[in-house]
């Protein structure tokens, strides 16, 4: 079958079948914009069915099923294909549907990734093809490298995907929040169950969408597919084994400072790897989103870039089904999920340590300024725990000069005023919920 006519028969195939059922996210797309849309984030995060919650916005909006085009390009009976080949799709579309300003086509292209030079379909398309709105996905970051972003310059806007939120788990489970009541409504029980199964099964949407089915080893699976699908086949890496268990041994040590060096000191056991390779093992494990570093905010960028760093997993449902541990690691899930939820709405985040140790495990950069500081310890209640953690925090307020943090624990309302800071006391699964981006 030549390429025009399997682009035809999926064509066809597309327009014929229902839209399947999908959980509506919280993340909002102005399709009247004329800019490619494109959407990045780990494997299995939801972008399809957010690509369909987008065609059902345009179909709702008056828009004719025949003027949507969804192609998935894992499907294999499309593979290979390449850039060229795919720029027949829209000559396939005219030779059916008029198209014009009035009759836009809204070509929706899922893991773009694989089809090779699809930057220059891409491009041409949207230089040449007016009344084209174009939708793509990813499932890496260096999708749009630097050479890429430079070709569209201007052309695009980027939506970063992520598992579902506690709110958008909670959505789907059918609990309204009324954050006027929700401190002491009996609804708090009840979100509070649901926020402990969050943390322990993470917000995969197939974990959140089939209880029943056995979540360990269904996000172990996921594992295994990013590690080959998206790292080793993608940078054709030899020493797969490595590559896994240097991925097992990060998600085990999430929130823990590194250097390249410590860690090449710390894996040693497992095998011998240089600086170099450690650099480029972790540079894919974030491409692949499944791994994200965290840097040390310092006023000097050199002693910046000298300061270890921290990394946290893409979810905390991940880490459980994967790290290898033997205790409670309540503390590091509590920390994850922080970082996750600062990371859907916040670019620059960083952690920050005094001359004296002393630490701020997140700090928000807005503007010229650090003006926002996060404590997370999920206990409290061990007097030496809280007075090292509160100590932490208010150097950091007093080494810049900010007026009040933020204590993230497990359960507990409170505000007080030490050294003239204001510290305001509260449990993660609140804190989620009122700073969800919108």
């Amino acid at each position: 079958m030549d390429t025009k006519t399997k682009l035809k028969y999926v064509f066809v195939e597309w327009q014929e079948q229902e839209l399947p059922t999908f959980q509506k996210r919280h993340k909002i797309l102005d399709l009247n914009k004329p800019h490619i849309e494109d959407i990045l984030g780990v494997r299995r995060s939801g972008k399809t069915f957010f690509m369909y919650q987008l065609i059902s916005q345009l179909i709702d909006s008056g828009i004719p099923r025949t003027n949507i085009v969804y192609i998935n390009l894992d499907d294999e009976r499309l593979l290979p294909l390449n850039g060229d080949e795919l720029r027949l799709l829209v000559d396939i579309y005219k030779e059916f549907y008029e198209i014009s300003e009035k009759h836009k086509l809204y070509l929706f292209l899922d893991e773009i990734q694989n089809v090779p030079a699809w930057e220059k379909l891409i491009k041409n398309t949207y230089d040449r093809e007016r009344s084209v709105k174009i939708v793509i996905s990813g499932s890496n970051a260096s999708l749009l490298s630097n050479d890429l972003s430079t070709l569209l310059t201007g052309r695009h806007l980027t939506t970063r995907m992520f598992p579902f939120s506690f709110a958008e788990f909670l959505d789907f489970h059918n609990i309204l929040v009324d954050f006027k009541t929700l401190q002491f409504s009996k609804t708090n029980i009840e979100i509070k169950k649901q926020f402990n199964e969050y943390m322990e099964n993470g917000g995969f949407p197939e974990v959140i969408f089939y209880p029943s089915i056995k979540h360990r080893e269904l996000l172990q699976s996921y594992f295994e597919d990013i590690i080959h699908k998206d790292i080793i086949s993608r940078h054709n890496l030899r020493n797969t084994q490595t590559m896994k268990q240097l991925s097992i041994f990060c998600i085990s040590n999430i929130a823990k400072p590194y250097t390249f060096n410590s860690l090449k000191k710390l894996f040693a056991n497992y095998a011998s790897l240089s600086t170099d390779v450690i650099i480029n093992y972790l540079s894919y494990l974030e491409d692949a989103f499944l791994l994200f570093s965290l840097k040390h905010y310092d006023f000097s960028l050199k002693k910046q870039i000298n300061k270890p760093k921290k990394l946290y997993c893409i979810d905390t449902g991940m880490i459980n089904a994967v790290s290898f541990r033997f205790s409670n690691n309540i503390g590091q899930l509590y920390e994850n999920l922080v970082f996750l939820q600062l990371l859907r709405s916040i670019k620059e985040i960083y952690y920050w340590q005094g001359d004296k140790g002393l630490e701020v495990d997140f700090v928000i950069k807005e503007g010229l300024k650090a003006n926002r500081f996060i404590q997370v310890c999920s206990d409290i209640s061990d007097a030496d725990t809280r007075s090292r953690e509160i100590k932490g925090l208010i150097s950091g307020l007093e080494f810049f000069d900010v007026p009040e943090g933020t204590v993230i624990t497990s359960d507990r309302f409170e505000e007080e005023t030490i050294n003239g800071k204001k510290i305001r006391y509260v449990p993660l699964w609140y804190w989620l919920l009122e700073t969800e981006p919108h």
